[in-house]
């Protein structure tokens, strides 16, 4: 399998586009902030807030702006223009749209029931469906022009990066010859105390494999790629992925990271390379304790070297379902501008994970990219993008 990405929207705490999102990466810059920036909490944590969403348009969309459907609505009106011309290459009943999420409209459903003095209130009227977790599928797939396949995948943080996985069987089934594939999470409080009651926040900003790391930094946005059968303008393309659930624990990691090493080794496989073909890895890399030890194992036994590895959370957030995708996207980045994204905040390094960690820009000559995407359960994605011919 090998099949062109044509197009890609992103929406984080780094920009309101995949261009301002992306220098602000690759410069290194962070832009997490204290949790008061998004609302009160009885805890200290830091969060990747998009700015201004409230005042954002999603007029385009007939389903009610909820703060999801603004941030989707502003991701795929920049992919608008690459999905008209898919339609009119493949036909609007060939391109499909796969969505991925894990929060849905649960902010609005919290707002409702509990109305936020530091949130502006939500518009009337309310109904339970806007809490789904496709709650802006049919709008989206109606503002974009797309009849073909359409549907929902969650599993958690792993989400998007298994829509990928997903867009590609349907290529390779036949049952597409284009999907526009997305995540998106909102920050909502549901999230945040969850990941609290389980002490994974961290007080600050997160700080993946560094050995002072305390935990997960929440953060949320929109991703989306178009993914087609064919292209002579591909920005880059998914050569493999890989998928595999260890059901060890409904929040822990294996500590041998098996669900991690299945899926990267079976994501290389799919693509025909060895890992010593892959320039980096883009680590799910939560910044927890237990997460990132797993995670370092797995990467050790598949790769047995030293291959650089960055943990992209340092950056955006952990943006939930959105993350994989999130991830990729910036690995794409990569693969165009031949740099590696940095890992804020690693050092020092914790050196018992024996793992090398970009902490700071990097010029590198890259051709493949291995990207991970973990969730709870045990639920394990990867992919490999490769740079476009």
């Amino acid at each position: 399998m090998s099949y062109p990405i044509t197009a890609t929207a992103l929406v984080n705490c780094l920009g309101p586009d995949a261009t301002a999102a992306a220098n602000t990466a690759f410069a290194g810059e962070s832009r997490l902030v204290p949790a008061e920036a998004y609302t009160a909490l009885p805890f200290s944590t830091a969060l990747g807030v998009v700015a201004g969403v409230e005042t954002w348009s999603a007029a385009e969309l007939a389903c009610p702006p909820t703060r999801i459907a603004r941030i989707a609505a502003t991701a795929v009106r920049s992919l608008a223009p690459a999905v008209s011309a898919a339609l009119a290459r493949w036909g609007a009943p060939r391109v499909a749209y796969v969505f991925a999420s894990s929060t849905g409209g649960i902010e609005e459903t919290e707002r409702t029931l509990v109305p936020d003095a530091h949130l502006p209130p939500l518009a009337p009227p309310y109904r339970y469906a806007n809490h789904l977790v496709d709650a802006t599928n049919a709008a989206i797939a109606a503002y974009l022009g797309i009849t073909g396949v359409q549907f929902t995948i969650s599993t958690a943080c792993s989400s998007s990066l298994k829509a990928v996985a997903t867009a590609s069987r349907l290529i390779t089934q036949g049952l597409a010859d284009a999907v526009v594939v997305g995540g998106v999470d909102s920050l909502c409080k549901t999230t945040i105390f969850g990941f609290q009651s389980l002490g994974l926040l961290a007080p600050g900003p997160t700080r993946p494999f560094s050995r002072e790391r305390a935990g997960i930094s929440l953060g949320e946005g929109a991703a989306y790629i178009l993914l087609e059968r064919e292209s002579q303008t591909a920005l880059a393309r998914v050569t493999g992925t890989g998928e595999s659930t260890d059901s060890y624990h409904h929040t822990t990691p294996h500590p041998e990271g098996l669900g991690p090493q299945r899926c990267m080794r079976e994501a290389l496989a799919r693509a025909g390379r060895s890992p010593a073909d892959i320039g980096y890895v883009s680590a799910h890399g939560t910044g927890t304790s237990h997460n990132d030890a797993a995670e370092a194992v797995a990467i050790r036994r598949v790769f047995e070297r030293d291959v650089p590895v960055t943990a992209t959370k340092s950056l955006t957030g952990h943006t939930l379902g959105a993350a994989g995708l999130t991830a990729l996207i910036l690995g794409v980045e990569s693969l165009r501008r031949q740099a590696i994204p940095p890992s804020l905040r690693a050092a020092p390094v914790d050196d018992k994970l024996a793992v090398v960690v970009v902490d700071e820009p990097m010029r590198a000559a890259l051709d493949h990219v291995l990207v991970n995407a973990f969730g709870f359960g045990g639920s394990c994605a990867s992919a490999v993008i490769e740079v476009a011919e």
